[in-house]
């Protein structure tokens, strides 16, 4: 389990107890609230990534509707697992995040506010879904946003794929370039290969990395070679979604200056000076 839910009735927050049975299925519970009646529902699941987690956000919603007569539920899944799984890779694997859609759907939330989705699949696959964009997500930043509105950085997409939301990031903070990568990944291994800079003069700028989530981060360091041997004087990254399973420390060590990402799945803990940590509370609260 790697889930953090929070229950808020009428937006008075009231306790979530979560565990594990001997045998491995999982419990949620909520405390006895100061209210004796509720009607709206609103639940955060941040860093949701198993079936056990949505075992617990759906066991969770089935025990409030059983002792209120809720009528308005609101969901805020900040991380949207499966959404890079947005269609059929390669014959014989799934599509994963329909499946996720339609298990979700099930508990029929009459909103589901996501932060900067992999894709636009996820809209057509999960019911009543709302978007927060990358560009609000970096507005909570004031340092970043800072530095964008004064142009002090140069936006680069890490690839082809990025164009469009690194377009929307530009056009919000008035920027009016902004450089293209390419790389070249295996399906299979997920080796990457080929990274190149399409579009950007790079020599002398302090460059931005602009994309939605970095896992190993791979792409990231690649990417930071080929800009620093394109003359950046530093290279930075957001990351609307910083899983970082192999730590901050491999990219912070292999050519990224400073790390931007927000609490939708990495732990405020992961914070220091040269990794700064959007807490998802004042994106949510807009």
């Amino acid at each position: 389990m790697s889930a953090q839910l929070q229950l808020f009735l009428n937006d008075i927050e009231v306790k979530v107890i979560t565990g594990q049975f001997p045998d491995g299925a999982v419990y949620a519970r909520f405390a006895k609230p100061e209210t004796t009646g509720a009607s709206q529902m609103r639940i955060r699941a941040s860093a949701m990534c198993s079936m056990d987690d949505f075992m617990l956000l759906a066991q969770l919603t089935q025990a409030v509707r059983h002792q209120f007569l809720i009528k308005e539920s609101l969901l805020e899944l900040p991380y949207l697992p499966y959404a890079r799984q947005d269609r059929h890779m390669t014959s014989g694997d799934s599509f994963a995040l329909k499946v996720f859609g339609q298990l979700l759907n099930t508990l029929a939330f009459d909103r589901v506010t996501v932060l900067d989705p992999h894709s636009e699949v996820a809209a057509a696959v999960i019911d009543n879904m709302h978007i927060i964009t990358q560009q609000q997500c970096m507005q909570h930043s004031s340092r970043l946003a800072n530095l964008l509105t004064q142009q002090q950085l140069f936006l680069m997409a890490p690839d082809a794929g990025a164009l469009k939301k690194i377009h929307a990031v530009a056009a919000h903070f008035g920027i009016a370039q902004y450089g293209i990568l390419t790389k070249h990944r295996d399906v299979f291994s997920g080796e990457l290969t080929g990274f190149e800079l399409l579009a950007g003069d790079v020599q002398g700028k302090d460059v931005l990395i602009v994309d939605d989530l970095c896992d190993g981060g791979g792409t990231f360091i690649g990417s930071a070679q080929v800009l620093r041997q394109a003359g950046a004087r530093t290279v930075s990254l957001y990351v609307t979604h910083g899983v970082f399973s192999k730590g901050t420390a491999a990219l912070l060590n292999q050519g990224i200056d400073n790390i931007y990402t927000t609490t939708s799945y990495a732990a405020a803990e992961l914070a220091e000076q040269r990794v700064e940590l959007i807490d998802i509370e004042s994106i949510y609260t807009l």
